[in-house]
């Protein structure tokens, strides 16, 4: 009996052998143990800690595993909701989400939203489309005809995201790398791809942009975009990365290494975030903002590390964009960490009156961010 027990338990077999002696019971206890150790950080600190001066309010109600934020007005936003496969209008009133509708349902993956006044498009895993954006207020709003402007973008690791205002009518979609590293098929993947909205014409603007989730346009300064790089390298290696738009140019990937992180020919980030804490969403700051920074200041969201021993992440980052004679690009971002232990944030956006409000992924939850 005691053989068969050893041939069925080769991990008893093992210890047995040295003397020891291990139970199953015993052997998956110490696996849970394991697995508690690694992820518990990641899914119990997910309340809000803000640094000096700063105040983070939890809005009534919930959001959803939320991807993306458009406000509309003051009070009424749409979402990008992947467990629901919609996009979802929602009101807001003393900090209460007080109205949910639905206005498209069926989609795969939403991943971004921007409305240009007249058409609402939509990035989905692999797709873009360009949707009419019908009614004249809230009570009314409705997505009518969707045209496809993109298809067949393949998704792995990662897929399209973000989908934002580009230059001369045009828009600019980030798009990630179907792996952790590899030479892509197709050279749409890992890349920053224009786009004309009145046919889907479109071509790559950037690439060796391993993840790229959101950017913004800075004034005087340009498009700044956020890109997770390369997994399974250590804990030290790679920075997240806050990179300037260089119409054509490589930002890196596959090619970067430990020992070579801009490889020759390539251009470096103006900024960098820890090493594997995924920095995704960008928001300016608003002109009506009573937070500190100017219209230089970026704020981002740092959703938090999967596949680090220690955890990192899990912070809303004020990103100053300040002059640097010394850099490539003669800018530099300082960093600010201005709320921490929010594991999971993931959109984050200005409404029309300045106020910041924020997602967390894991909890369904909406934060807004205070300063007083």
């Amino acid at each position: 009996m005691e053989e068969d027990v050893e041939r069925s338990n080769p991990l008893r077999k093992y210890f047995s052998k040295r003397g020891l002696f291990i139970t199953t019971s015993a052997f998956f206890v110490i696996l849970i143990m394991l697995a508690y150790t690694i992820l518990s950080p990641y899914f119990m600190r997910i309340d809000p800690i803000p640094s000096e001066g700063y105040y983070v309010d939890e809005i009534e109600g919930e959001i959803g595993q939320v991807t993306c934020m458009l406000w509309l007005d003051s009070s009424h936003f749409l979402v990008c909701e992947i467990e629901k496969n919609a996009v979802i209008l929602h009101k807001i009133e003393s900090y209460v989400l007080t109205d949910e509708r639905i206005l498209k349902d069926g989609l795969n993956n939403p991943h971004g939203l921007h409305y240009d006044g007249e058409f609402l498009y939509i990035s989905e895993r692999g797709k873009l489309t360009k949707n009419e954006f019908i009614g004249t207020g809230p009570s009314n709003w409705s997505i009518g005809n969707s045209t496809i402007l993109i298809d067949g973008i393949p998704s792995g690791n990662h897929q399209t995201n973000s989908i934002n205002e580009g230059p001369d009518g045009m828009l600019i979609w980030h798009s990630g790398s179907t792996c952790n590293v590899c030479n892509e098929d197709d050279d749409r993947n890992a890349a920053i791809i224009m786009v004309d909205p009145s046919n889907g014409n479109h071509s790559v603007i950037a690439s060796g942009v391993r993840n790229s989730f959101d950017g913004a346009w800075v004034p005087d300064i340009g498009y700044v975009f956020t890109d997770n790089g390369r997994d399974w390298e250590g804990d030290d290696y790679p920075f997240e990365e806050l990179n300037l738009l260089e119409i054509g140019s490589d930002y890196g990937w596959p090619n970067d290494e430990p020992e070579t992180p801009v490889p020759n020919g390539t251009v470096g980030p103006i900024g960098t975030f820890d090493p594997h804490s995924s920095a995704n969403s960008i928001a300016l700051r608003h002109s009506n903002s009573t937070l500190p920074g100017d219209n230089h200041s970026i704020f981002v969201s740092v959703f938090g590390s999967w596949n680090s021993v220690t955890p990192t992440g899990g912070e809303i980052i004020r990103v100053d964009i300040v002059e640097d004679q010394n850099s490539t690009q003669g800018w530099r971002g300082e960093n600010s960490v201005i709320v921490k232990d929010v594991f999971g944030a993931l959109s984050i956006s200005f409404n029309p009156d300045g106020e910041l409000f924020f997602s967390n992924h894991i909890s369904g939850k909406l934060h807004i961010i205070r300063y007083s």
